[in-house]
C-alpha cells in the first residue's frame, strides 16, 4: 500500500505483533502501565526519514482508538545508502497495571508527521498474531520452513523450482513462502501446484517506481526476507526458517541426515542461527549423465547431473546462506542474521557438517579454477529425487510439453558446456 501521495514513494506491506519483552524493555512507558509486545510494521521509506514524525496509529473493529510516536524506525542494514530502503517501525503495546484485560488492536497504519499527505493515517493494514494456542507455547510445535526471495524478471526455471521444493521436503521442510513479482506462465503453474497442496503460500510482490540498485536495494528484497521470517515465526509457528534462492541448496553432510535432523541434533537455547559457507557448482563445468535413470522424463537435475563445484568454501558471511531460529532472531540479512536476541549466538556450520551447494548459471568467479567431483547429493538423495520431480511433473504438465511430463528448462537457461 502507498502511504499518503503515491508520488512520494512510501510504501507500507504487513504487521506482526511481537511477545518478546526483550525487544521493548528500552523503550519508555508511562508509570502505571506495562509493556505486554510490540506491533512491527514492514515498510519500504526514505532512508532520511525524519524517525521522530513517523506514528503508529492502531484501531479495533475499524474504530479508530489510538496514535503512538514509534518507538523504533529502522532501515535494515543492506541499504548501501540509496534514497530508499526495507525498513521496520517498532511501536510498543502496554496495559494498565489495574486492569484484567487488555484490548489488541486489529490493524495498524503509518502516518509521517514531516510531509502533509501523510499527516492523517489512511492505509491501514491487518496486524498478524500468533494462533491462541501458540501464544505462550515455550517452544514452537513445528519445523522447517524456506523462505525465498522474489521471484523477478519473468522467472521461468519450472523444473529447477519443482527440484528445489522436493528437495527441501527430503529435508524435512513443511512450509515455503515465494514472493512473487514476475514469473512466466510455467513458474507460475508450478506455484499453483505446490499452492493447492499447502506446501507453498504466494506472496504478490508486485509494486514498481524504484530504479533497483540505484534507489532501493534488489526489488526490495530485504523487506520480504524479514517480512518472511516474522510471517514464519508468528503466524507459522515454525521453529527454523532458511533463507535461500532457488540455485542454493543447504547440505547436512552426516550420513543419511536430513537438514531438520541436522538442525535439531545441534540446536541449543543460546543459538540464534546456523550459517553454510558455499560452494560453487559452475555451469562451464561438464556434467555427468551417467546416473540419469532411464525411465526419467525430466533428466536434467542440477543435484544428480553437476557433481563438480569449487574446492574451497567462502568464508562465513561471504555469500553464504543460513537457518535462523526466529524467535532469537530481530533483523534478518541475506548471508547472515544482523541483529539477534542478547546472549545468543551463530552457529559457524564446520564443512564437515554441512555446506550451502550453490549451483549458479551463467556467472562466474569464486576459484572457479580449483574444483572437485562432489557427488554426495546424488549419492543420498538421487533415487528419491528423481522419482518425486518426475511425478510432480506429470502432475504439473501433464497436458503440455508433448503430453510427457516435462518441466521447461526455462527459455533462458544457460545450457552447461565442456570444460576448456
Amino acid at each position: 500500500m502507498n502511504i499518503g501521495d503515491p508520488k512520494k514513494r512510501f510504501k507500507l506491506y504487513s504487521a506482526y505483533f511481537d511477545p518478546r519483552l526483550e525487544i521493548v524493555e528500552s523503550y519508555d512507558v508511562p508509570d502505571g502501565f506495562l509493556p505486554f509486545g510490540s506491533v512491527r510494521v514492514f515498510a519500504i521509506l526514505p532512508l532520511q526519514i525524519e524517525k521522530s514524525a513517523v506514528f503508529c496509529n492502531f484501531r479495533s473493529d475499524n474504530t479508530y482508538e489510538a496514535q503512538h510516536q514509534a518507538d523504533q524506525v529502522e532501515a535494515v542494514h543492506e541499504h548501501w545508502n540509496m534514497e530508499f530502503a526495507a525498513s521496520y517501525v517498532i511501536c510498543k503495546l502496554a496495559g494498565n497495571i489495574n486492569k484484567r484485560t487488555i484490548l489488541l488492536p486489529d490493524e495498524v497504519a503509518l502516518s509521517y508527521h514531516a510531509e502533509p499527505s501523510m499527516r492523517e493515517a489512511t492505509a491501514f493494514i491487518r496486524i498478524k498474531y500468533p494462533r491462541t494456542d501458540m501464544l505462550f507455547q515455550s517452544t514452537p510445535p513445528n519445523g522447517l520452513a524456506v523462505c525465498v526471495g522474489p521471484m523477478h524478471h519473468n522467472f521461468g526455471y519450472a523444473l529447477r523450482m519443482v527440484e528445489f521444493f522436493e528437495y527441501y521436503i527430503l529435508n524435512g521442510a513443511e512450509r515455503f513462502y515465494v514472493y512473487n513479482k514476475t514469473a512466466t506462465d510455467e513458474a507460475s503453474a508450478v506455484l499453483r501446484h505446490y499452492e493447492a497442496e499447502g506446501l507453498v503460500e504466494v506472496l504478490d510482490w508486485d509494486f514498481d517506481g524504484y530504479q533497483f540498485e540505484h534507489e532501493l536495494r534488489y526489488e526490495g528484497i530485504f523487506v520480504a526476507l524479514n517480512e518472511c521470517f516474522y510471517r514464519s515465526t508468528v503466524t507459522g509457528g515454525y521453529r527454523y526458517t532458511a533463507i535461500v534462492d532457488f540455485d542454493e541448496l543447504l547440505f547436512p553432510a552426516g550420513d543419511n541426515e536430513s537438514l531438520l535432523d541436522y538442525l535439531q541434533s545441534r540446536d541449543r537455547y543460546d543459538v540464534h542461527s546456523f550459517n553454510f559457507k558455499g560452494v560453487f557448482f559452475y555451469d562451464i563445468y561438464p556434467t555427468d549423465h551417467a546416473q540419469v535413470p532411464p525411465w526419467a522424463n525430466n533428466t536434467y537435475l542440477y543435484t544428480q547431473v553437476r557433481n563438480v563445484r569449487t574446492t574451497n568454501p567462502l568464508l562465513h558471511h561471504n555469500r553464504s546462506k543460513y537457518v535462523m531460529k526466529g524467535r532469537n532472531v530481530v533483523e534478518a540479512g541475506n548471508h547472515f542474521v544482523w541483529k539477534a536476541i542478547r546472549d545468543t549466538h551463530e552457529y559457524p556450520v564446520p564443512e564437515n557438517e554441512g555446506l550451502l551447494l550453490h549451483y549458479r548459471d551463467g556467472n562466474l568467479g569464486y576459484d572457479y579454477e580449483n574444483h572437485i567431483i562432489d557427488n554426495r547429493v546424488r549419492n543420498r538423495f538421487g533415487d528419491k529425487l528423481w522419482r518425486q520431480v518426475n511425478q510432480r511433473c506429470a502432475l504439473i504438465f501433464s497436458t503440455s510439453i508433448a503430453a510427457k511430463g516435462i518441466c521447461p528448462l526455462g527459455t533462458s537457461y544457460n545450457q552447461t558446456r565442456s570444460l576448456s
